[in-house]
């Protein structure tokens, strides 16, 4: 078995979640035999794999699936098809789908200055010589989406845009599974990590818009792979395709798989394979990427459906699921039920050093962040754990007292720890550390977990996911 690499940072999966579909349309596009730069290996299988996906899945129909390959995947053949097949041929309230497996590139910005960094993102048709009019242009795709207002439209693009990750292979011979032509060393900086310098970066393949949802392989300054355990497959493809379709990533087990549980998922699969084949994943890291609105993290990626349900514990699971990496433990003291008045303390203990949020959700599903506090700042106690330490929350010392009231009924205690330097964990989680009360638990919670999504840009060594880990515990309040 050879080692294999394959560079898919422009992995995109994009969704825009409309009414019910009345026709559906898809056009597949895989190119392994280029005419003028490197070949590649495993496009057309990843076309094939989709196409059954989509038909066994989301329900696609045979007749409903165009796919180009090789040869008649030109520029022209694409931009036709797109133009034709995906806008010409569906209406309001249809469902369209777009694939690309192949090549990826970049040119410089056009002029029209939509990049922050310069640059547009290309796909590379058959034909691709790295020249501007043998590539499709990110701008050309949005465009071509803009005319689909109205549609459920899904984009997935299999190609790599980086610019780092490039500079590391523009040297080597091509490689058949390395999705980047090489057309000579890349004279641009890093643009696809989320966080660049204390910002976060906005860029990519295609434009963020009301109600969509994208999915990327790995972040900048990742290099994604092929899976040599399941040859000529992308080891984040395949088990997106698994999270979804086999309800692998039902972290919860209530029968759906929303779309914050697929991110869990493909982040922790990608990493054990990263982790099993160190021979190949040389940096170390596979972090899968999603962009989306916050709420629609716990949309159903099966049905597109959001959950119908009032439980709080549910509804916490629905958005944050994830594995406890830091052992962290939470208890409610002394037992987990009170009556109007009694006081409360938390007992928290992490094996991990970071930084403790905590967040209370009472049955009336109001949202508040208890610690840190106000009172506790000004003890100069600001949430640092440290490895293996246990926290009493308040001890004597805190200035202030958890004081069971009213609404009665179940709550719920939420106990997040961040493995970061305070300073990025304020920057990563704005509205986390703000001193407000919210009536919208839930929404909170979802923007919360679409901040933790969120990629560190590092200075030397690949980019990595933000580190943490949560835990809840239920507690019940009443008169007597």
């Amino acid at each position: 078995m050879t080692l294999t690499h394959k560079l898919l940072t422009g992995l995109l999966l994009v969704f825009f979640l409309g009414p019910l579909h009345a026709e559906d349309r898809a056009l597949l596009v895989g190119i392994d035999d280029y005419w003028y730069v490197g070949p590649l290996k495993g496009s057309k299988q990843d076309v094939a794999d989709m196409r059954r996906f989509i038909q066994s899945v989301w329900g696609y129909k045979s007749h409903q699936i165009r796919t180009l390959l090789d040869a008649n995947a030109t520029r022209k053949g694409i931009l036709n098809a797109f133009e034709r097949w995906l806008i010409g041929g569906t209406r309001r309230g249809d469902r369209v789908l777009f694939y690309y497996s192949g090549h990826g590139f970049y040119t410089r910005d056009s002029g029209t200055r939509d990049e922050s960094d310069g640059y547009d993102e290309t796909l590379c048709p058959v034909e691709t010589q790295g020249t501007r009019q043998t590539m499709i242009i990110d701008d050309e795709i949005n465009a071509f989406l803009q005319r689909l207002n109205g549609r459920q439209v899904t984009v997935i693009i299999d190609a790599c845009h980086s610019g780092t990750v490039t500079r590391s292979i523009a040297r080597r011979r091509p490689n058949e599974t390395i999705k980047i032509p090489i057309f000579g060393p890349p004279k641009r900086a890093l643009t696809r990590g989320l966080l660049t310098r204390g910002r976060l970066e906005q860029d990519g393949f295609v434009a963020t818009r009301q109600n969509v949802i994208a999915y990327s392989a790995v972040a900048a300054n990742q290099v994604a792979l092929v899976d040599i355990e399941k040859p000529y497959r992308g080891v984040f493809t395949r088990r997106f395709i698994d999270a979804i379709q086999n309800k692998r990533a039902d972290s919860n087990y209530d029968g759906k798989v929303s779309h914050a549980e697929v991110l869990e998922y493909v982040r922790s699969e990608s990493q054990a394979y990263c982790d099993r084949n160190p021979h190949q994943c040389q940096a170390g890291r596979l972090s899968p990427q999603l962009e989306t609105k916050p709420e629609m993290l716990a949309v159903d990626a099966r049905t597109g459906k959001a959950p119908k349900t009032t439980n709080t514990a549910e509804q916490v699971t629905n958005v944050l699921p994830h594995k406890n990496h830091a052992k962290l433990r939470l208890e409610v003291l002394p037992r987990k039920r009170f009556r109007v008045g009694q006081t409360m303390k938390i007992r928290v203990r992490s094996e991990h050093e970071g930084y403790l949020l905590l967040f209370d959700i009472n049955s009336a599903g109001d949202l508040t962040r208890i610690f840190p506090n106000e009172y506790s700042e000004q003890e100069g106690k600001h949430g640092h754990v440290k490895k293996g330490q246990t926290l009493t929350i308040p001890d004597p010392f805190y200035g202030f007292d958890f004081v069971a009231e009213e609404p009665l009924g179940k709550g719920l205690l939420v106990a997040l720890l961040v493995e970061d330097q305070l300073s990025k964990v304020q920057q990563l989680l704005p509205r986390a550390f703000e001193q407000v009360r919210s009536r919208e638990a839930q929404a909170v919670l979802q923007q919360l977990r679409q901040q933790l999504d969120q990629t560190l840009q590092q200075e030397y060594g690949a980019n990595r996911p933000v580190r943490w880990s949560i835990a809840v515990v239920e507690y019940r309040i009443s008169r007597r």
